[in-house]
């Protein structure tokens, strides 16, 4: 699997999807994925592919019912606000994901798929070259082991990488 999504990271050849999504799905996936991480100072999701290592995951790591239920939670944002999500403005778009954004994790409940899919994106972006060596303090391994590593208040989080996503 991991294998098939660097191949695909070749800057020189198209990317090649995993062909979960619909187009449609495809295009609003990446639009949620750059609200909850946009670029900053840093690369954001968007340019570290992280919807293509979404795609991926949802097709090949999850269960029939939660890709269900990530399938449905994107339809459910499709017509937010009663229109289209994707003729929303920006602040408006912002502003829909931010309130199921603090719905999913007020309710244990509700918006489950979101809670899901914000772990991925931020699983895709802190484990890509650019987020682990832009966005943390990252340590080559194997190297010299030291137990205990100074901290001064603002210096960037130590990298690692674990992949769970629930």
């Amino acid at each position: 699997m991991l294998s098939e999504f660097l191949v695909s990271c070749n800057a020189n050849e198209k990317i090649l999807r995993a062909e979960f999504f619909s187009d449609g799905e495809f295009q609003l996936l990446n639009q949620v994925v750059d609200i909850i991480l946009p670029r900053t100072s840093t690369p954001g999701a968007i340019d570290v592919n992280a919807p293509y290592f979404i795609e991926l995951v949802v097709r090949d790591c999850m269960s029939a019912a939660d890709q269900q239920m990530i399938r449905k939670g994107l339809l459910s944002l499709e017509h937010a606000e009663g229109k289209n999500f994707l003729s929303l403005n920006a602040d408006e778009q912002k502003q829909v994901v931010t309130d199921i954004d603090k719905n999913a994790f007020n309710d244990e409940n509700s918006n489950s798929w979101f809670r899901i899919l914000k772990k991925l994106v931020l699983i895709g972006f802190f484990t890509s070259r650019e987020g682990m060596t832009t966005a943390l303090n990252y340590v080559q391994v194997p190297g010299e082991y030291k137990g205990s590593i100074p901290y001064k208040k603002g210096d960037k989080a130590m990298a690692k990488t674990f992949l769970m996503y629930w």
